[in-house]
């Protein structure tokens, strides 16, 4: 089944499609804009179906009209070669962010080239916003000041991603407005700085046990990384985790060995890099040890695409040949919890 867009992106595409102001947007400015607005989406193998997913979506809103016969057949699914936009070819309406009497704070605007009607009309809510308030309300998470706004607790979020903010534009800050890294679930099992972070929710509880039963070792807290959600987690391991405030050890992971758990952890170790975070690392004896395990679903898997080998290594790499070889995959619940333990105490 497709994964369906989520709202904030269909709204951001929209915006950015609308933007456009020409009748006709060739497939490549689609992609572009695509990327953009669903960021977390860029290099997956489902980038194509989801934009697919979304532009019937906007068209079944009529703000798009796809064609009928006009369509790429290089993707899977094949993309429209170029989207219409029927708000383009209405007369042309009055410029009025041009003269809108607007703070001080938003006075750029009067000189944007164009402006869609929601865009203008997002400008005017926030413009009305920093009247009531003179840009002076204490801080709150994006989503409370969104929801404050606008309305719409997810609106300030698709506007981020869009051409509004930006350098001397609009921003977080102006608009006290807080971006958070989803929390952590995690557990203290013992006194030691490390972190593991696990994929799955029973090897979690697998991992908490085992650990809390033997101190001494230095993973002092058990992390779950909510599936493919983790990626988006990762801020928190500068902010707290389990109530011990940032990581202030080193950050294993383990998961699920297939390409799925691996573009899970090197999404989350790209994130970690980006933000100046300690290097979300493999918990190399853990993955070693999913080669002794039967394989499961062979030939099922592909890994034609998986780009897992750099951030594992070329020695667990290669270890881990006869597992892709088969085209299968390993679970985390198909290595005994006993192996978390010798992994940890193992650790210098």
């Amino acid at each position: 089944m497709t994964e369906a867009p989520r709202p904030a992106e269909l709204a951001a595409l929209a915006d950015a499609l609308l933007a456009q102001r020409s009748v006709r947007v060739p497939l490549g400015t689609v992609w572009t804009l695509w990327a953009r607005s669903a960021p977390r989406l860029v290099g997956e193998a489902s980038q194509a179906a989801v934009l697919e997913a979304a532009l019937r979506d906007l068209a079944d809103r009529r703000v798009i009209e796809l064609p009928v016969a006009a369509w790429d057949a290089s993707t899977m699914p094949p993309l429209p070669r170029s989207v219409m936009i029927p708000a383009a070819r209405r007369e042309k309406r009055d410029r009025g962010w041009v003269t809108f009497p607007w703070r001080r704070e938003l006075g750029w605007a009067a000189s944007l080239p164009s402006l869609s009607e929601t865009l203008f009309d997002d400008l005017v809510s926030i413009n009305a916003w920093l009247a009531r308030t003179g840009g002076q309300a204490p801080a709150v998470p994006l989503r409370y000041r969104s929801a404050e706004i606008f309305g719409d607790e997810k609106r300030l979020e698709a506007l981020a991603r869009g051409s509004l903010f930006g350098a001397g534009r609009l921003s977080l800050g102006l608009l006290g407005a807080v971006r958070r890294a989803a929390p952590l679930p995690a557990a203290i099992v013992g006194d030691g700085p490390d972190l593991l972070i696990v994929e799955n929710s029973d090897t979690y509880w697998a991992a908490v046990d085992v650990l809390a039963d033997h101190p001494g070792q230095p993973v002092g807290a058990v992390a779950w990384g909510s599936g493919q959600t983790f990626p988006a987690q990762v801020s928190a391991l500068g902010v707290d985790v389990a109530g011990r405030g940032p990581v202030a050890g080193r950050c294993w992971y383990w998961g699920d060995l297939d390409p799925a758990g691996l573009r899970i952890a090197t999404a989350a170790d790209a994130e970690a890099q980006a933000a100046s975070l300690t290097r979300i690392l493999p918990a190399a004896d853990l993955w070693a040890s999913m080669a002794t395990r039967p394989v499961q679903q062979g030939g099922t898997v592909d890994w034609s695409r998986c780009e897992g080998r750099n951030w594992l290594g070329d020695d667990l790499w290669n270890s881990l040949d006869g597992v892709r070889a088969a085209k299968g995959r390993v679970a985390q619940e198909a290595v005994p919890p006993i192996a978390i333990r010798d992994w940890a105490t193992g650790l210098s």
